[in-house]
């Protein structure tokens, strides 16, 4: 019977909402109306629900020669990885507060001295409430340093790409950059369905890492989709940037974290403004032109 096969949390092949062809998604729930069909709620990749028959749904196969890019473990999903660069420090987080505010072991491992000192700097006005401008040579990571710290209230961040910038929002933000990140940002269902079942079978396991690796690859795509597990840290950042370099930090933030990141342009800016509001998300990139045509709402959020 159909519903002794599917069950909610699983992945399956079901049908595009766009096209129609198979694409994988996850059961979200399963329903039976009065006339006894028996239907699923999917979510898509793209955070797009819809309530699809069972008998179009099919299985995702596993073969016993998957590609090794399917078995992985822990470290495969930490962020940043680059498997052709070596550590210039330890992998030890970077301690900036009591509090628990810190540069995660992950970043840390790929920052210099000079680094860290601008993310401290940076912290250091951050905590006091004052404003500050970083400033250095170009191409000395400042985007790195700022992603490292943030975590609580809303701040405006303007700045070029640099790794001082992304060391500071990963500390505040109270970012790993592992699997547990990986896990804050996944739906609730799904997460809750991993942890209540066994893995009973090679399959099951399979599947459950599957989901994660799924969630790891598009789950900062559209972290204005429902906060999920519940997790949040509460807070936003603001970074106005040109527009000629706007998906150039939306790239860096996907490189060197899990962050919820929302692009405040073009035609689908007020969507993305009321998904702020709801803070759904940890940052929202815009440009010089959007921030004064939002102004006086941007103020209001941002205060």
């Amino acid at each position: 019977h159909l519903l002794d096969i599917w069950h909610p949390g699983e992945r399956c092949l079901a049908p595009s909402p766009d096209n129609g062809k198979l694409c994988e998604a996850s059961i979200k729930s399963i329903t039976v109306d009065e006339n006894g069909k028996s239907f699923a709620v999917i979510l898509y990749s793209d955070f797009q629900e819809r309530k699809i028959p069972l008998k179009q749904l099919q299985e995702v196969k596993f073969v016993k020669d998957c590609p090794r890019n399917l078995i992985f473990d822990d470290e495969d999903l930490e962020k940043p990885y680059f498997p052709n660069r070596k550590f210039p420090s330890s992998p030890v987080a970077f301690k900036l507060s009591d509090d628990g505010d810190s540069i995660p072991y992950t970043i840390n491992r790929y920052l210099r001295d000079y680094q860290r000192e601008g993310a401290q700097f940076l912290y250091g006005h951050y905590i006091h409430g004052r404003g500050c401008i970083l400033g250095d040579d170009m191409g000395l990571g400042k985007t790195v340093q700022l992603l490292e710290l943030k975590g609580s209230g809303t701040e405006g961040v303007e700045n070029f790409l640099n790794y001082k910038v992304i060391s500071f929002l990963a500390a505040v933000l109270h970012k790993k950059g592992t699997r547990e990140d990986i896990e804050n940002n996944m739906p609730e269902f799904l997460l809750r369905s991993m942890k209540k079942e066994p893995y009973s079978s090679t399959a099951k396991k399979i599947t459950a890492l599957m989901n994660i690796k799924f969630w790891a690859d598009v789950g900062t795509l559209d972290p204005l989709a429902p906060l999920m597990n519940g997790v949040s840290s509460g807070k936003i950042f603001l970074i106005v940037a040109p527009l000629s370099v706007l998906y150039n930090w939306k790239d860096e933030l996907d490189t060197w974290g899990y962050f919820r990141v929302t692009i405040l342009h073009g035609n689908r800016k007020d969507n993305e403004l009321i998904r702020v509001k709801q803070r759904k998300c940890e940052i929202a990139l815009t440009t010089y032109e959007t921030l004064r045509l939002c102004l006086d709402e941007l103020n209001r959020l941002f205060d």
